[in-house]
Parts: structure tokens; C-alpha cells; sequence
């Protein structure tokens, strides 16, 4: 379809959208009894969420990648997100953050890389990419294939010390990692990070010594706690 002006492709793009969301409504589905023409709908509660999460959000999620040059390119290219900063942990193992400008919504205010870094623990959205440099990387497998490249979801938390007491109080919260407590190389948290044994097979014991001390260094105040599938949830504190 070819339209004469961007303007008019623009309105009619805008009234479709608005008559997809007024269709798609809770409020419209609501009114149907029984829902005869669709499958059935149930709606989330209106019940605010617990005061002592004030302040929680989502902050990155994190992936584990083979190519970390070529993963860049992709999410830069592609998506427009902003190349922040990448650690180089050890000599095999590095770890890059990528995001966009403003909090998470590209392209309503630019941002210098360290105006990006001075805001990363208030910004939504941020990817956080996970590379070990090792010749043999069969256990990363698309998440298409096996679900296993899925490193972590971040959320920031403005009193960590707090949020960790409100936690241990919950029978059904399993913490794999309490504040100062060490990230080993051996433990839950490495594996769920991309870290299998076959991985550290390939790394030297001093290079998985340095590695344990770089990782605990950086997760020393974090809390990493798995979901009822196991899945990693690294909350950090806002500072």
C-alpha cells in the first residue's frame, strides 16, 4: 500500500492502533459472558503491591553469548542499543552492559557512555552480556534449541541489606547467595551464569581462582536468589 504523505500513513497506522487497543481492552473482553469468542481470560488483581518493594524494578536481564564482538554489533545495529562498558574479569572471561538513552527509551534524550554508566542503576531494560572465551562452547546451546543461554534477570532494590531480611522471612524464597557471602566457581550461581562444569574444564585452576575473586568482588552486596524453575534473580542495591 503506498500512501501519498508520511502524515497520512501516520493517522491511519495511529487509528488501526487505537482500534487494536480498544479491542484488546480488559474492559471489552469483561462484558463477554462465558468469553464464547476467544479462549479464556483471567485478569491480574488490583491488590497494590507489598510497601516494603517500594522502589524494586527491573533493571537488566542477562545472557550468556559465545561471540561477544559479534553479539555487540547485533543488539547496536539492530536494536539501537548503546555499548556501556565491558570488564574484562580475567583473561577469558568478560562482562558487557548495553542500553538506551534516557532510562531505557531510545531517542527521547541523548546520552554521553558515561552520562549511560552514571545512570545504569536507574535505567530499565539494560542487556547484560556474559562471555567466556573458551574453544569449546557445545554447552550454549539457542534458547530455541535448549533453554540454558538465560544467565540472570537484575533488580535494583534501594535498601539491599533490608530487602535480604524481607526475603530470608519468606519459607518459600530459596537464596543462593546472601550479601557478603563469595560467588564460587562451583556453585549454583556460576552454573546458572553459563559457568558448567564443562566450561571451567577449559579454564585453568589459577585463571577460576581469579575468577571466583573478580566475581565475589563485584557480587559482594548482591543477593542472587532462583525463581520456583531455578531461574537466577540478582538484586543489587541501588548505590
Amino acid at each position: 500500500m503506498h500512501f501519498k504523505s508520511p502524515l497520512t500513513a501516520t493517522l491511519l497506522v495511529a487509528s488501526h492502533m487505537a482500534s487494536l487497543t480498544f479491542a484488546c481492552s480488559p474492559s471489552t473482553f469483561s462484558t463477554r459472558d462465558n468469553n464464547t469468542t476467544g479462549p479464556p481470560i483471567t485478569w491480574g488483581s488490583d491488590t497494590p503491591s507489598d510497601p516494603a518493594t517500594l522502589g524494586y524494578f527491573s533493571n537488566h536481564f542477562s545472557i550468556n553469548v559465545k561471540n561477544l564482538t559479534a553479539t555487540l554489533d547485533f543488539y547496536s545495529r539492530v536494536f539501537g542499543l548503546r555499548h556501556i562498558f565491558t570488564v574484562q574479569a580475567s583473561e577469558h572471561l568478560s562482562i558487557a552492559y548495553m542500553g538506551h538513552s534516557h532510562g531505557g527509551r531510545n531517542g527521547t534524550g541523548y546520552q554521553t557512555t558515561a552520562e549511560l554508566n552514571r545512570d545504569k542503576n536507574n535505567a530499565a531494560g539494560l542487556v547484560e552480556m556474559i562471555y567466556l572465551d573458551i574453544p569449546d562452547k557445545s554447552h550454549l546451546e539457542a534458547s530455541s534449541v535448549r533453554t540454558n543461554t538465560f544467565g540472570h534477570i537484575g533488580v535494583i532494590v534501594p535498601d539491599v541489606e533490608a530487602a535480604q531480611a524481607r526475603l530470608e522471612a519468606m519459607p518459600d524464597v530459596r537464596i543462593l547467595k546472601h550479601v557478603g557471602g563469595p560467588t564460587e566457581s562451583g556453585g549454583e550461581v556460576a552454573m546458572a551464569n553459563g559457568f558448567p562444569p564443562e566450561a571451567w574444564a577449559q579454564i585453568s585452576a589459577e585463571e577460576r581462582a581469579t575468577i571466583e575473586t573478580v566475581l565475589s568482588a563485584i557480587n559482594e552486596r548482591f543477593i542472587y536468589v532462583a525463581d520456583p524453575d531455578g531461574n537466577l534473580i540478582e538484586v543489587q542495591p541501588q548505590d
